[in-house]
């Protein structure tokens, strides 16, 4: 049975300690881990492993000193203080764990590192794992390199580039489609494979895919508005003639940009469409004239044509609810943040993206339904939830520890699926503003140590 204690690792120069391979450690942890001074250890980390010297010292707090030619020869930083676990897992082996990681875009300028919209998210992780005795760090698929790896430890309110051991869990957080299909992410995912390391989420999962993997389960079809490939003129037709209204989205959209929505309005059809700007409308007076105009944009990406639904409105404004769903540690789904999301008046889109508002589910529900009908919808949108988040876990090839589900009500309370988010935006979530840590950025390494096995050890 493997001990494990957090504490706290402070590099020193070689000669401070004598010898580079000799490790000062508090009684602390002397007493802790049942060690014995001046006893020789094989200390690993991740794939590095070196063989010390234990010296114990006289200092009440969990700290262990190390030489920085031992801090290399591990791959852990070298010039400031940072937090991890130590675990003994026999007589003479100890072990420094876990070591989580997150892999998105950085850019450098000069001494500023910048993560783009999930920086705010990583401090969080950052803070999170440095109170939990987790090793963090976030890498760039631009600086992997298996052998010599550099990434970004949170330390003193900023990010700095150090030196880091290979991880022992990845959450893949790339922004995009075409960076997890270039031969880089290709060849980081073999090197991961090939040292069993997990990694979530695997990839983005377009419109198309998440419908054909959710109407394969009978009972959640009830809930799916019809979908359709937009592969010809004749598909569009057929969704038209049969639904007053219809949305064509990218299947690799996000954001709610590119959307268009079709209107039969006697016997015209008004299109509108997102821009960056609000939205543009036009009439036609036959199907031919809008398919025409439709068709050069069309042809330029895939797209889904979607059932447009009577929804629910809150003061006259259409809105959508996101529940974020984690596996934690347990490895079950669960719902760390819901919330509503309500479109501005000039877009008939809730995303944030493009003037949405964010509003507390419970408030929605409250002004629009009964008590007790409010808890009946309530608890069936959560459970719609979870039920989303498990099929596309269990269907799809490869870990999916995060999602972002997206649903709506129809005018009767009905609940429907609207859209599965794989790289869910950060900026939803209510939690943000009052809590340091959100739930949301617990689960994340909760799942990261279920995946490591390291929350099994005792």
């Amino acid at each position: 049975m493997s001990t494990k204690l957090q504490l706290e690792i402070r590099p020193l120069p070689d000669e401070s300690l004598g010898r580079p391979f000799i490790i000062k450690v508090s009684d602390q942890i002397m007493k802790a881990l049942h060690l014995s001074s001046n006893q020789d250890h094989q200390l690993t980390c991740s794939r590095y492993s070196h063989r010390v010297r234990i010296v114990s010292i006289k200092e009440s707090d969990s700290i262990m000193y190390c030489s920085k030619t031992l801090l290399q020869s591990l791959h852990l930083p070298t010039e400031f203080t940072f937090t991890i676990s130590l675990t003994k897992t026999n007589h003479n082996e100890l072990s420094l764990n876990p070591i989580v990681s997150v892999m998105t875009e950085v850019k450098e300028k000069g001494e500023t590192v910048s993560l783009g919209s999930i920086e705010a998210f990583c401090e969080e992780l950052a803070y999170y794992c440095d109170s939990t005795g987790v090793f963090f760090y976030v890498f760039s698929l631009n600086n992997w390199d298996k052998e010599n790896l550099v990434g970004y430890v949170f330390n003193n309110n900023k990010w700095i580039k150090t030196p880091v051991p290979f991880p022992q869990v990845v959450h893949n957080r790339i922004h995009t489609r075409k960076r997890e299909q270039s031969t880089k992410f290709i060849e980081f995912t073999r090197d991961l494979k090939s040292t069993t390391t997990p990694y979530f989420n695997d990839h983005f999962l377009n419109k198309w895919e998440v419908h054909e993997l959710l109407v394969e389960h009978n009972h959640i079809t009830p809930y799916i508005p019809e979908t359709m490939l937009l592969t010809s003129r004749k598909v569009l037709e057929e969704m038209v003639d049969n639904h007053d209204c219809v949305f064509l989205k990218p299947i690799h959209g996000s954001q709610g940009r590119k959307i268009f929505r079709i209107t039969k309005k006697e016997s015209n059809y008004h299109l509108d469409y997102t821009t960056f700007t609000g939205d543009i409308e036009q009439t036609y007076d036959s199907f031919l004239a809008l398919f025409q105009s439709l068709r050069s944009r069309l042809n330029q990406q895939g797209f889904v044509a979607q059932q447009g639904l009577p929804l629910l409105l809150y003061n006259y404004r259409p809105l959508d609810f996101r529940f974020l769903c984690h596996k934690t540690i347990d490895n079950k789904w669960a719902i760390t943040s819901a919330i509503a999301r309500v479109s501005s008046k000039e877009q008939f889109v809730s995303n944030l993206a493009r003037g949405g508002e964010l509003m507390k589910l419970s408030t929605i529900l409250s002004d629009t339904f009964d008590q007790k009908t409010s808890n009946h919808i309530k608890k069936m949108l959560k459970e719609l939830a979870l039920e989303v988040a498990d099929i596309i876990s269990l269907s799809c090839e490869g870990f999916y520890g995060e999602l972002g589900i997206d649903l709506a009500l129809d005018i009767n309370g009905v609940p429907w699926v609207i859209e599965v988010n794989t790289k869910p935006s950060k900026d939803q979530d209510p939690e943000h503003i009052s809590s340091k840590v959100r739930p949301s950025a617990k689960a994340i390494i909760q799942h990261c140590l279920y995946l490591t096995n390291f929350s099994k050890k005792e």
